[in-house]
Formats: structure tokens, C-alpha cells, sequence
């Protein structure tokens, strides 16, 4: 306290920060408690218990550079070492701000790591809406500019990321991974090979099911890299997550949608989080691998254009939606005659059968995983009545959507 009143100029900085960016800013002397603060708006009074809890600790550590630093509850804040004389005097602490409001799926996992009961989720709620949203490249700004008010130093934003990680992941943690790469070449301990990786990923990109098959099935389970030394079941998760995000890259680059692959690669990683036990973990990280390269295979078995390639894509995004010819040959940017004879060419079928033939065979998947009614699975595929929807399933598969969910669940 006494050095804000030594130093009016820093006061006013802190004050002028509060002003252009509409954020809050405290200052501590010792790190042990916020002496001062300017800007908190009513709402964010409420929780200030909350926001020195999340403040503190930040300034337990040496900080010699500001630096950005991140709650357990998505608050971002500035800690801002105050120098003068080149002795440290006090800190600035500029937030918190928020990047984006979580969603519901984050607050469900938000509630299940930190064991909060639901029934404070709506106060945490209205934690999160008070704050300010800010983006993560827009706080490195504000960072720059605080030190350069406070401490007339220049800096990049690249600096005060530097110094966010270095903080974080301090260099003696290096260290220890130095001595561990030692270790692991003193005992030649065996990893997969670079060679082995490449033929591997290859093989999916090719669509080559079979020959991946064989590889997979002889590479040794003691050449899998070890990715955390306190669980084996969260060591095969981390494997199987890693070589989710690199066979779906390679599926890409095999031809099928970016927008599937990574669905699919979602999908996945859940399913892998979701396991209890190893075996399952393993045989999830099997399906995954043989799914992805079957699915290359069968792209690249249809051998078509570009153009045709982003028409399929463009059905598959908007399956759920009204999709006409006119729109599809605007999204191509081609005459709509000369669009339908060029699917018709290329796949063998006009527009509007592959669009209806895509919507049954998601008709085919619905009815055999949920247990929706068939006229709400008909209405959601944009069929305008159960008559029409029952008329075009049976078009295609010879028997009508009743018929077809008793043989497939039977």
C-alpha cells in the first residue's frame, strides 16, 4: 500500500488500464493479499473470495516478466511484476477475463474434475458470464502494453508467451527430461521406428486394410512408447489418442472429408476416454485404425473429380437440411445441367438418387442405434411425410423402415 502511495504514477496506470480495457486491475505488495483494485463491477464484488483465491497463488513463484497464467475455472489473469530501481516492488494483477463462455458439455466435465455439486454450477454460472471476454492473442497486447505503463519496458507478445510457459514449466522440469532421454539410451530401450511409422501411415493413406492388418499385428507391444509412468491404462489412452490424431491426418490425406475425419476422430477419443480397462482401450484402437483405412479404401475405389469429391462433401455436412441441385451448383460454381451430367458421368447415378440414397443409409443407421419413431427419423431426414419417407426406404432396400429395424435388432 505505502508503495502506491510513493509512486502516484503507478496508481494512475493502474486506473488508466481499468479505463481503456474494461477489465479489472489489483495490486499487492507482497503477493499475499490484493491491496488495492480498481474497476471491479458490482457483479464480479460478489465473487471477489473467489477471484483472490484464483489470484494468490500465481504470485507464490518468482515472476521476474509479466505473464499470462490460467485458472482451474478458465479465468486468465496478468501478473505483472512492478520494478523500480530494478528491486521488485509489488505486483499488478490485470484480470480475470474469460476467452469464451463455457459450454454445457465443459461445465459437465468442469463439475466432474473439480467434484463441485450441480447445485453450485449456477453460481459458477454467473462467475463466468460477469467476466470479460477476452482472446488469448488480445490479452498478450494488453500484457505488453501494462509492462511498457508500468515498467517502461519493451516487449513482444512473443515474450510474454515465453515467459507464460517458462513460468508454467519451469526449466529444471527440462532437465528432467534430458536425464530421462540419457536413461533410455543407456538401456537401447526400443521404440517404433521412424521407418515403421511412415509404412504404417502409408497403409492408411493407400487404403491398403489388408497389409495393415499383418503390421499391425507384429509390431511388438514393448516398441509402444511409454506416455505416463503412473497409470498403464492412462499410458495405453495417451498411445491410442496420439495415433488416433495421426491416422486421421493420414486418412485426409487418403481422400476422405476432413469434415468426417474429424468427427470420426472425436468420436473415437471419447470412446478411448470412456474405457476402464486396457483391453477395451486396445480393441477401441483397433476398430479405429481398420474404420479409417476401409473408409480410404472405399473412397479411393470411386474414382471421381474434384468437383463431384465437394458435392459429396457438401451432402454429407447438410444431410439433415433441404439440399437442392441449384444450391449445390453454386457451392461448385458450375451450370446446374452441366452439374447433373457430371455426377450422372462419375458415379453412375443423378444427383438427387445420391442425396436420397445418402439419407436412407442414414436412415438405415438411425433406426438401428436409437429408438426414435420412424416418422420423427423420417421428418429429421427431411422427408415431408411418413408416406414419402416409407415410399423411398423401400426403394431402396425392399422392405419398409418397420420391417427393416426388426431384422436389424432381431
Amino acid at each position: 500500500m505505502d508503495n502506491v502511495q510513493e509512486h502516484p504514477d503507478l496508481a494512475y496506470s493502474c486506473k488508466l488500464l481499468y479505463e481503456t480495457f474494461q477489465i479489472a486491475v489489483f495490486y499487492s505488495e507482497n503477493g499475499n493479499s490484493l491491496d488495492m483494485m480498481w474497476g471491479m463491477e458490482e457483479k464480479q464484488k460478489l465473487f471477489f473470495k473467489e477471484i483472490e483465491a484464483q489470484i494468490l497463488p500465481f504470485m507464490e513463484k518468482k515472476v521476474d516478466h509479466p505473464v499470462i497464467l490460467s485458472s482451474n475455472f478458465w479465468a486468465e489473469f496478468i501478473v505483472l511484476p512492478v520494478k523500480r530501481n530494478g528491486e521488485l516492488q509489488g505486483f499488478v494483477v490485470v484480470g480475470p477475463s474469460i476467452q469464451h463462455i463455457p459450454t454445457d458439455e465443459l461445465m459437465d466435465g468442469f463439475v466432474n474434475d473439480h467434484q463441485i455439486s450441480y447445485h453450485d454450477l449456477p453460481r459458477w454460472k454467473e462467475f463466468w458470464s460477469c467476466l470479460p471476454v477476452i482472446q488469448h492473442l488480445r490479452l498478450l497486447h494488453i500484457a505488453v502494453l501494462a509492462n511498457w505503463v508500468i515498467n517502461q519496458e519493451t516487449l513482444q507478445t512473443t515474450d510474454v508467451q515465453q515467459y507464460s510457459y517458462e513460468y508454467i514449466f519451469p526449466n529444471m522440469l527440462m532437465g528432467e527430461i534430458e536425464n530421462e532421454i540419457s536413461t533410455l539410451r543407456e538401456l537401447s530401450l526400443p521404440h517404433v521406428s521412424i521407418e515403421t511409422e511412415k509404412q504404417f501411415l502409408e497403409l492408411i493413406r493407400t487404403g491398403n486394410t489388408t497389409e495393415l492388418a499383418k503390421l499391425w499385428t507384429v509390431i511388438p507391444s514393448e516398441d509402444m512408447p511409454i506416455l505416463s509412468k503412473r497409470s498403464q491404462l492412462r499410458n495405453i489412452k495417451n498411445i491410442a489418442i496420439c495415433m488416433t490424431a495421426l491416422v486421421t491426418r493420414a486418412a485426409v490425406e487418403g481422400g476422405i472429408s476432413e469434415e468426417l475425419a474429424f468427427k470420426l476422430s472425436d468420436l473415437y477419443i471419447q470412446q478411448i476416454e470412456e474405457q476402464k480397462d486396457i483391453k477395451t482401450v486396445e480393441a477401441v484402437s483397433t476398430r479405429m485404425l481398420y474404420d479409417f483405412t476401409e473408409r480410404v479404401e472405399q473412397t479411393q475405389r470411386v474414382g471421381v473429380s474434384r468437383t463431384v469429391r465437394m458435392c459429396q462433401k457438401y451432402i454429407f455436412n447438410h444431410l439433415y437440411q433441404d439440399i437442392t441441385v441449384d444450391k449445390l451448383a453454386e457451392f461448385v460454381d458450375l451450370n446446374s445441367s452441366y452439374l447433373i451430367q457430371l455426377f450422372k458421368e462419375q458415379t453412375g447415378m443423378t444427383l438427387m438418387k445420391y442425396i436420397q440414397k445418402q439419407r436412407i443409409e442414414e436412415a438405415k443407421k438411425l433406426l438401428s442405434i436409437t429408438n426414435d419413431s420412424t416418422s420423427s427419423i423420417g421428418a429429421r431426414l427431411n422427408y415431408y411425410d411418413q408416406s414419402h419417407f416409407t415410399k423411398s426406404f423401400k426403394k431402396f432396400t425392399g422392405m419398409t423402415p418397420k420391417q427393416y429395424r426388426s431384422t436389424s435388432k432381431s
